[in-house]
């Protein structure tokens, strides 16, 4: 059911009570196709997480954390592409990771989008919120980087979450960007529970071509994309209310 699995920190260690079980889970998903990645930090004073044990492993992908600099950034983007590894890259700023001219993340690579829209259950500044999606929908049609956004619930989860109208703000929000993956969960990842509810999409199928470039808004409340079909939109305040709905063109 999911494209993307991410498995965090302390998994890869032999030590670890789950290291066996994840590599059976690895590989079994591996085999269905599926993108498996393992959280390193990269900043030399956090974990110091070992690389080589994560990708031991089996996962075919890396993702990285905050408070790095661009030339170590570089320095190790370049090592895991040597090994044939994909890399997801973690930051608040994406300018901090795809700005200028030395970045090196390409098509196989993946920049991801936390607290998207919803953050802990609580509603996100619409105005932070699209500045910072149109930067990435601009760095992705400039290098070909797929997009991931992660909404996230208080903890723990409600197995209904994905009826709620914060995920719908946020699962329509991720589709007028167009942007490849998406995910809810709790705000611990997941964590502490090792539960991961996978709801269901709000469309199966929005169209065959946007209208438009970019995301539109005629309000600081309300922005919306077209497709030849439907007209996808988000509404809200950032504070007390959003959700996200589509209406059906006079001529879909």
């Amino acid at each position: 059911q999911f494209d993307l699995v991410v498995f965090g920190d302390g998994i890869a260690s032999p030590s670890h009570g789950d290291h066996t079980n994840t590599q059976t889970i690895i590989q079994f998903l591996s085999n269905l196709g599926k993108l498996t990645f393992g959280y390193v930090d990269l900043g030399i004073t956090k974990q110091n997480l070992s690389i080589l044990q994560m990708q031991a492993m089996g996962v075919q992908c890396i993702i990285y954390d905050y408070n790095v600099s661009r030339s170590r950034q570089n320095t190790m983007i370049s090592y895991y592409h040597s090994l044939n590894l994909r890399v997801m890259m973690n930051a608040w700023n994406p300018d901090d990771v795809m700005s200028g001219s030395s970045m090196l993340l390409g098509s196989d690579d993946i920049y991801l989008l936390e607290s998207y829209l919803i953050s802990n259950g609580n509603y996100q500044s619409l105005a932070a919120w699209k500045i910072k999606a149109d930067k990435c929908l601009s760095y992705a049609s400039l290098y070909g980087i797929s997009m991931a956004t992660l909404s996230t619930s208080s903890t723990p989860i409600s197995p209904s979450f994905g009826l709620t109208q914060q995920f719908s703000q946020a699962w329509f929000g991720t589709v007028i960007y167009n942007f490849q993956y998406f995910q809810a969960t709790d705000i611990q990842y997941s964590a502490s529970n090792n539960v991961l509810y996978a709801f269901e999409n709000l469309l199966t199928s929005y169209g065959n071509s946007w209208q438009t470039a970019d995301v539109q808004n005629d309000s600081n409340i309300h922005f919306y994309r077209s497709t030849d079909i439907y007209i996808l939109q988000i509404y809200g305040d950032g504070v007390t209310y959003g959700n996200g709905s589509f209406t059906l063109l006079s001529n879909g």
